[in-house]
C-alpha cells in the first residue's frame, strides 16, 4: 500500500490561516493558502516566507473565496509558484475581487509597519492566469495517479469540499462545511466512502439558534433600535454573510415585519460579491434559482443604499432618524466598519450586531465577550451603545451537525484530523467523535506531518 505525508502549515489551532500541503511521494498538492487572521502574533506570519518551496508545487486547490482560506495565494505566486490552480467557477469569480480588497488591506499595513508589500496587483493577475473553475462532480487526473473532484459544502456560493483518490482510496478537506442556515445556497453534501477526513472545527463545541428563532432576533433588533431612533450596525463579511443578511432584511420589510427605513450597504467590495453571486446562479439553491429565473431581484428592495465612496460613507452618519448600516469587515477589523463604530460606541440609543465567527483577539471578539472599554487605532473608547450576537447566522455547522456529519461516513473512515477551530473546540470534537463515532480523532499540531497509507 501506499503512503502520502499531511503537512499541517496553517488552519491549525487556530480558525484562520488554511494551509495544508499533501505530499504522495511523487507530487505535491496544496490545500488552500490563506490568511492568518484576528491576534497580531498570527498576522504577523502572514508576512514570513512560506514553509515550502511553492516552486516545486505543481497544484493548488481552493475550497472557496474567504479570505482565510485564498489570502496568500498571489504571494505564493509571487514566490515562484507557476503550476495549476483549481477551485469552483463561482470561487474563482469571487476571489478576484476579495484579493484586490485584501492587497489594499495589506498596502496599507505594510505601509505603517515599514514593511515590503506582501504582493501588488501583478502577482493577482498572474494568479488569476493560472487559476481555472470547475463544476462541481468533475474528476480531474492530477498526478501519481491522484485525481481529485470538488463536492458541495454548503458554506458560501460555490464552497467545497476536495475529495483526493488514489486506486480506490480517499481523503477529503472539507474546507468549511455550512450548517444550512443560509437562504441563498444548496446544503451541504454528505459523502461517503472516504478513509480520511481533514475537518474544520469553528463550531465544535458550540450550537447555533433555529431558523426561525434568528429570523425573529433580527427582527426584534431591527425594532428596537428604530425605536430607540438609533443604528443599527452589523459588521458583515462581503462573501455570504452579506448577501445573506441583504436577503433576509428585504424579506422583513416587503412582509412589513419591521419599520421602513434606509438600509445602507457601505461596502464596494460587497457590492461587487453580489454582482459576482448573480452571474453564477446556478450555485444557488433550487428555489433561489427558480426566482432568479422568474426575474425577481432578490437583494433589491427600496430602502436599500448602495455607497460608492468615503465621503459618502462619512456622510451616512450624518442622515437623521433610525438607519440599518451593513459595512465590513466581519470581525471589526479593519474596513470601513471601524469608523462607524467609532461613531456609535457612544450612542446609547444604538446596537452593533454580531452575526459572524469572531477570531480570538479580533475587536469584534472583544465586543462580543463585553468589553466596556475597547481601543482602536491607540484610542481607548468606551462603549456604551448596545451589542447583539446572532449565531444562527453563521455559515458552518455547529457541534451536533459536525459529529452526524461525521457519523455518516463512519463506515469506511480510519482517521478524522479536526483543524481550522480554535483548541477547545477542536479538542472538544474529536473527544466526542472518539466517544460517540468510535473513529480515531486527533487535532494536528501547527507545522506537525501525518503518514496516512493513500
Amino acid at each position: 500500500m501506499r503512503t502520502s505525508t499531511i503537512y499541517f502549515y496553517g488552519g491549525v489551532e487556530s480558525v484562520t490561516g488554511s494551509n495544508f500541503l499533501l505530499d504522495t511521494g511523487g507530487s505535491k498538492f496544496l490545500i488552500d493558502c490563506g490568511l492568518f487572521q484576528g491576534m497580531r502574533t498570527a498576522e504577523d506570519t502572514n508576512w514570513t516566507s512560506l514553509p515550502y518551496e511553492p516552486k516545486t508545487i505543481p497544484f493548488l486547490i481552493i475550497t472557496h473565496a474567504h479570505i482565510d482560506h485564498i489570502g496568500r495565494i498571489p504571494k505564493l505566486v509571487r514566490d515562484g509558484f507557476r503550476g495549476k490552480i483549481y477551485s469552483t467557477e463561482a470561487t474563482k469569480a469571487l476571489a478576484e475581487p476579495l484579493l484586490y480588497d485584501a492587497m489594499e488591506l495589506l498596502q496599507h499595513e505594510a505601509e505603517w509597519r515599514k514593511l515590503e508589500p506582501m504582493y501588488e496587483e501583478k502577482d493577482i493577475t498572474q494568479s488569476m492566469q493560472l487559476w481555472d473553475g470547475l463544476p462541481y462532480h468533475k474528476s480531474v487526473e492530477l498526478a501519481d495517479d491522484f485525481s481529485f473532484e470538488f463536492l458541495d459544502s454548503g458554506h458560501i456560493l460555490g464552497s467545497a469540499m476536495v475529495r483526493l483518490t488514489r486506486e480506490g482510496r480517499s481523503i477529503i478537506f472539507t474546507g468549511d462545511l455550512g450548517g444550512g442556515n443560509s437562504p441563498l445556497v444548496p446544503p451541504t453534501e454528505s459523502p461517503t466512502g472516504a478513509e480520511y477526513l481533514v475537518m474544520e472545527s469553528v463550531y465544535g463545541d458550540r450550537l447555533h439558534d433555529e431558523t426561525e428563532e434568528k429570523r425573529n432576533t433580527l427582527e426584534n433588533c431591527i425594532e428596537d433600535t428604530f425605536a430607540r431612533g438609533g443604528t443599527l450596525l452589523i459588521p458583515a463579511f462581503a462573501a455570504e454573510r452579506t448577501q445573506d443578511l441583504l436577503y433576509e432584511i428585504r424579506t422583513l420589510m416587503v412582509e412589513k415585519r419591521v419599520p421602513s427605513m434606509p438600509v445602507y450597504l457601505d461596502s464596494p467590495l460587497a457590492d461587487k460579491i453580489t454582482a459576482a453571486y448573480l452571474a453564477y446562479p446556478q450555485y444557488f439553491n433550487d428555489e433561489m434559482q427558480k426566482r432568479i429565473a422568474s426575474g425577481e431581484h432578490i437583494f433589491e428592495f427600496p430602502e436599500l443604499k448602495f455607497v460608492k465612496d468615503a465621503s459618502e460613507s462619512r456622510r451616512i452618519g450624518e442622515m437623521p432618524g433610525p438607519k440599518i448600516i451593513l459595512a465590513g469587515s466581519g470581525m471589526s477589523n479593519g474596513g470601513r466598519i471601524i469608523s462607524h463604530e467609532k461613531e456609535i460606541f457612544a450612542d446609547e440609543r444604538s446596537m452593533i450586531l454580531i452575526v459572524g465567527y469572531q477570531s480570538a483577539g479580533s475587536l469584534g471578539r472583544r465586543l462580543v465577550d463585553g468589553a466596556k472599554v475597547v481601543q482602536i487605532r491607540g484610542e481607548d473608547m468606551p462603549v456604551k451603545c448596545h451589542v447583539s450576537a446572532i449565531y444562527g447566522y453563521s455559515a458552518h455547522m455547529d457541534s451536533e451537525q459536525l459529529l452526524e456529519f461525521v457519523n455518516k461516513m463512519s463506515d469506511s473512515l480510519q482517521e478524522v484530523f479536526v483543524v481550522m477551530g480554535e483548541p477547545a473546540s477542536s479538542g472538544f470534537l474529536a473527544q466526542r467523535i472518539r466517544d460517540y463515532i468510535g473513529v480515531r480523532a486527533i487535532t494536528p499540531e501547527s507545522n506537525s506531518t501525518a503518514k496516512i497509507d493513500l
